[in-house]
């Protein structure tokens, strides 16, 4: 590493220093899942950690061999003074931890927050969203990013597939799988322990079902706090959401295909209740991705 200019005093380190192999096993998903970070890598990624003020746990830095003062550079030193931790690395330590990178390159581990069950599922929450049994990466990410974007409080995941610390998931969601609460229950009885926190909760439940003989938009939100339920990809919602009389519902499909994708899905029935909600709006945490409410 001889070669490389070390930036602010940073220590320089290989890839098989500690926080190097932390960085490698996170990009290739061998870390448990309650280890959660996500790692990024990227100008626009890192911009967006520093944009949302996310908990960053360590910063990779590979300069440039000129050590040039560009956007990257800056971004760079943001981070350093960011991240609880940062070292510099060499560009053949930087291509192991992420092929194709190069030089300017920058790396992280950003901390996903916990959110607890009652902070979020409160009495001044109106709109939640839940998705049931979601697979793919994109699709979670997507749905955490149409949470943020419609203005809904909260996503609660039951029996998730996807983990919330994929790289995917921080793409698909800009960046607001950090700031978005979100409450995870997993195993074969997920499902009933969510259904019964929102109902102690006071939450109204409509569970999407291609079957549902209630058109989305008669579905009379008015005043009524709500939780509209999304399932997977190819099973739709597991049997424990149709049971007990749950009102269900549906998006009438014109063309041939039978169904939408669940992110589409979602974004439809979120913007709806938004809209009639009369309740005086949804609630937005003031908190960010480093302050996640108490409990």
């Amino acid at each position: 590493m001889s070669s490389l200019v070390t930036p602010v005093g940073l220590t320089p380190i290989d890839a098989r220093h500690p926080a190097a192999r932390r960085y490698l096993l996170a990009r290739r998903r061998l870390l448990p899942r309650d280890q959660r970070v996500v790692p990024v890598a990227g100008l626009w990624a890192h911009r967006q950690l520093l944009r949302l003020g996310a908990s960053t746990e360590v910063f990779l830095w590979c300069p440039a061999r000129d050590d040039r003062r560009d956007q990257v550079s800056e971004a760079a030193l943001a981070m350093v003074d960011a991240a609880a931790t940062s070292y510099v690395i060499s560009e053949r330590t930087l291509a192991r931890l992420h092929p194709g990178a190069r030089a300017p390159g920058l790396l992280s581990l950003a901390q996903v927050p916990t959110w607890s069950p009652a902070s979020v599922l409160n009495p001044l929450v109106r709109l939640v969203l839940v998705a049931d049994g979601i697979e793919y990466a994109g699709n979670l990410g997507t749905l955490v990013r149409t949470v943020d974007a419609s203005g809904a409080d909260a996503l609660v995941l039951t029996n998730p597939v996807a983990r919330l610390t994929h790289p995917t998931v921080f793409s698909a969601s800009r960046g607001t799988v950090l700031t978005t609460p979100i409450v995870e229950y997993a195993g074969a009885t997920g499902a009933r322990a969510a259904r019964a926190a929102l109902e102690a909760a006071g939450l109204r439940i409509l569970v999407a079902d291609p079957e549902g003989s209630r058109d989305y938009r008669q579905a009379g939100y008015g005043d009524q706090r709500t939780a509209i339920v999304v399932g997977s990809e190819g099973n739709g919602v597991s049997q424990e959401w149709r049971r007990g009389g749950t009102e269900r519902i549906s998006i009438s499909m014109r063309g041939r295909a039978d169904s939408l994708n669940v992110a589409s899905a979602a974004a439809i029935l979120l913007f709806e209740a938004v809209v009639h909600d009369r309740g005086g709006g949804v609630t937005r945490w003031p908190g960010s991705a480093s302050e996640p409410p108490p409990g």
